[in-house]
């Protein structure tokens, strides 16, 4: 799961498409040449367009403009005559921005962007599709989320530049909110183009397994993404040889790195030390790497609409 990687196959695909609406553009075109009145006009505008754009560095021939317009009238009147869609004598590129380049004034363009979001969503989770902070319904939450909430948003927004700490627990019962969180931070990042990688404590513990037999390499993507988000820590069954010591490898390793690892749990700080061990404690409330966010126990998995008392809906 390489970004650059990701970046030059979609070009690479731009630019195959490129070529093709180029192919299919001569083609057409030639087609048309089989007629010599046809051959004749469009010729001879092709060549006029090329004197008439080399002059205007100079000084715009206003007599080659006019032979221009002339000239397009007639294939415009040819093509109509003809029942022919004047729009296929150009290629139809996907980008009209880019024209399938992949660029746009010297940076990636937009429509590679929006690409690579698709692929970085594919690749970050089994899940399709992600909550939003749009979807956030401020009525149902009390202050302290709101300040949580704004937090979480503001670090998102500021990443990677002025990030302070690399390691975010987010804290609260079953019920709160805290995977809509983590779905959320999951949405924003990949928007702006970031490597994210998410997954349940108990996917990354199978993963960890197949990788310690030798069965899947996948364990090593969560060690490469730009943010790792690790939701439902404690749910998952204590293998041995493998839970713990992944663990605290991925945690270690991320953090020597200086990569983000964002972490759901309902387990107090007690509670993962008995679980775990004191590696794995020590580096997951280590105050100068380490960010908690609380969140309320109220369950908010479901609840009634006020607007619609038929429809339940997340939070």
């Amino acid at each position: 799961m390489d970004k650059r990687k990701m970046i030059a196959e979609i070009k690479q695909n731009y630019l195959l498409k490129r070529i093709r609406a180029e192919e299919e553009c001569e083609n057409f075109i030639s087609n048309l040449k089989q007629d010599k009145y046809f051959a004749d006009i469009y010729t001879d505008y092709y060549k006029k367009n090329i004197e008439y754009l080399k002059s205007k560095y100079e000084k715009e021939n206003l007599e080659l403009k006019n032979e221009l317009s002339q000239l397009k009238s007639k294939i415009d009147s040819y093509l109509k005559a003809n029942h022919i869609n004047s729009a296929k004598l150009t290629p139809h590129y996907d980008c009209p921005i880019c024209k399938d380049t992949g660029m746009n004034g010297g940076k990636i363009c937009a429509c590679v962007i929006k690409e690579l979001n698709k692929k970085l969503s594919t690749k970050s989770s089994s899940q399709t599709k992600f909550h939003s902070f749009k979807e956030l319904n401020k009525n149902l939450m009390d202050d302290t989320e709101q300040k949580a909430y704004a937090h979480i948003i503001d670090w998102c927004k500021k990443y990677p530049e002025k990030i302070n700490k690399i390691n975010i627990n987010i804290v609260g019962p079953a019920g709160c909110g805290k995977t809509f969180m983590m779905e959320c931070v999951a949405n924003e990042l990949i928007e702006r183009g970031y490597l994210v990688c998410f997954k349940t404590m108990f996917e990354l513990n199978e993963l960890a397994r197949l990788y310690h037999i030798g069965k899947s390499y996948e364990f090593s993507d969560c060690m490469k993404a730009d943010v790792l988000l690790i939701d439902d820590l404690g749910t998952e069954p204590i293998l041995k040889n493998v839970t713990k010591e992944y663990l605290y490898n991925i945690i270690n390793t991320r953090q020597i790195n200086n990569l983000v690892t964002i972490i759901s749990t309902n387990l107090s700080p007690d509670d993962i030390l008995d679980r775990y061990d004191e590696r794995i404690f020590s580096r997951l409330t280590n105050k100068n790497l380490c960010l908690n966010i609380q969140l309320n126990p109220s369950d908010k998995r479901i609840i009634e609409n006020k607007k619609n008392k038929n429809k339940n809906y997340l939070i």
